[in-house]
């Protein structure tokens, strides 16, 4: 089960001995091929999906980038929006039924 990805190869491999330290039994696949234009993203791997949890926090700990989630916008934000498009509705057509 992948648990991280990154294109730094340093990270990944201080990563993995992080899990391991911590009795986590991952390992690791890709980086670049050195065949020109390869993909060098690694993967972080953990076998057993039990320990996914536990591995997420250690590399947190560790370094790794947290990506936040996308978020609609708050309740107001979407009232005023659709306020502002019945208000722009409404005076087009009193204008477009002068």
């Amino acid at each position: 089960m992948v648990v991280y990805e990154t294109e730094d190869l340093d990270f990944a491999d201080s990563a993995i001995e992080a899990l391991k330290e911590a009795n986590i039994d991952s390992y690791r696949t890709g980086g670049s091929l050195h065949l020109g234009q390869s993909d060098p993203t690694v993967c972080i791997h953990v076998r057993d999906a039990a320990d996914f949890r536990k591995a997420n926090e250690i590399l947190i700990r560790h370094g790794a980038v947290v990506e936040r989630p996308l978020r609609l916008p708050s309740g107001w934000v979407a009232w005023m929006s659709i306020v502002s498009g019945l208000l722009l509705l409404v005076l087009i057509l009193t204008w477009l039924l002068k």
